[in-house]
C-alpha cells in the first residue's frame, strides 16, 4: 500500500504547486518547510535546543528566532548547518507523525503526500512508502527561478549548482512528474501519478 508518500522536487520546478494538485484531487497533503518553521517557534520542541546553541544574538525583542539571522550563520558553516538540521529534522518528523496520525483517525484510507525540499539530502524520504519526483528542464527552472526571485543569470544558475541536480535526484524516484510545460500539461501529469496510485492501492481507476 501506498499511503504515506514523499514528495520533492528541484527549487522552481513547481513542487508546491504539484501538491496543491494533489490535494485537490483528494489526496491530504503536509508541507514540511512550513512545519519546519511551526517547530522553530517560541514553546515547540526545537526552539529552546537552538536557542542553546546558537545563543540569545538569533532572536528578537519578541524572543523569536530571527531565521535570516540564523540562516547566514549555517549557510557558511557546515558544522552548525548540521547541528541545526540534527536539532529540527526529529522535532519535524514528530510534527508529522502527529498529524498523519490525525488523519489515518478521521480516514484510515487516506493517502498522504508530504512535501519538502530536501528529502532526498536529508535522508527523510525513507521513512515513506514511495518517492514523487517533481522534475523541470534545466533552462525552464532558471527562467521561473530569475522571474520569481528577480535576480541575474548567474544568481539563478549559482542556486541551481549548489543543489542536487535533476539527474541525481531521479535516481531516488519511484515516480516522476515533468513540470517542463505548462499548468495544463502538470494537471494531467499529477492526475496520471494520482490515478496509479489509487490503481495501485484500491484498483480504482478514475
Amino acid at each position: 500500500m501506498l499511503k504515506n508518500i514523499a514528495l520533492t522536487g528541484g527549487i522552481a520546478c513547481g513542487k508546491n504547486k504539484v501538491a496543491d494538485i494533489f490535494h485537490e484531487l483528494g489526496f491530504y497533503t503536509i508541507d514540511s518547510d512550513v512545519i519546519s518553521r511551526k517547530v522553530m517557534e517560541k514553546g515547540e520542541s526545537a526552539y529552546i535546543k537552538i536557542v542553546e546553541y546558537f545563543g540569545f544574538d538569533i532572536i528578537d525583542e519578541n524572543e523569536n528566532i530571527i531565521r535570516k539571522k540564523l540562516g547566514s550563520i549555517v549557510f557558511t558553516n557546515k558544522e552548525k548547518l548540521k547541528v541545526l538540521e540534527e536539532i529540527v529534522h526529529p522535532a519535524i518528523f514528530d510534527y508529522e507523525k502527529k498529524l498523519r496520525s490525525q488523519i489515518y483517525g478521521k480516514d484510515d484510507k487516506a493517502v498522504i503526500i508530504t512535501h519538502a525540499a530536501k528529502m532526498i539530502e536529508s535522508g527523510s524520504f525513507t521513512h515513506y512508502d514511495a518517492l514523487i519526483v517533481v522534475t523541470a528542464e534545466k533552462n525552464i527552472q532558471l527562467e521561473r527561478l530569475i522571474k520569481r526571485d528577480n535576480i541575474t543569470y548567474e544568481q539563478a544558475q549559482n542556486i541551481l549548482n549548489n543543489q542536487l541536480s535533476n539527474e541525481e535526484r531521479l535516481k531516488f524516484a519511484d515516480f516522476i512528474i515533468d513540470n517542463s510545460s505548462d499548468i495544463v500539461n502538470l494537471y494531467k501529469e499529477v492526475k496520471r501519478i494520482y490515478n496509479l496510485i489509487n490503481q495501485i492501492n484500491y484498483g480504482i481507476k478514475h
